[in-house]
């Protein structure tokens, strides 16, 4: 794999993390709102489908795919139906944050190591 589907996959991981605390945060403000139907996101499996590779894949075939995928926001239950959840709200806002921060973490290490590499020592 190389360092440029890495960095595609973790900024379009990072897009869909953004997404998902945005409307995560949309929930927890709604919660008391009449008729509120709470949203999910979901863009780990298009992602990871999109980065697979194929019999006769060019990284270029990859990189187009990955770069196609956008998250997904879907209400999982039937509209009206004021059902959130605040303790599960704030699980997937920590688990989104952990995430990111991972996310960011790797990225810093590959971008020190291209930098190493060119600097040459």
């Amino acid at each position: 794999m190389t360092a440029n589907l890495v960095a595609a996959i973790a900024g379009k991981a990072l897009d869909g993390l953004f997404v998902r605390q945005a409307v995560t945060a949309n929930n927890v403000a709604n919660a008391a709102s009449e008729n509120f139907t709470p949203l999910r996101v979901s863009f780990e499996d298009a992602l990871r489908e999109a980065a697979a590779q194929r019999s006769g894949d060019t990284p270029d075939a990859v990189l187009a795919r990955v770069a196609d995928v956008r998250p997904g926001v879907d209400a999982p239950l039937p509209i009206g139906s004021n059902t959130v959840k605040l303790d599960q709200e704030i699980a997937t806002a920590s688990e989104t944050s952990a995430r990111y921060a991972m996310l960011i973490g790797m990225l810093d290490r590959s971008l020190q190591f291209e930098q190493l590499a060119v600097k040459g020592g």
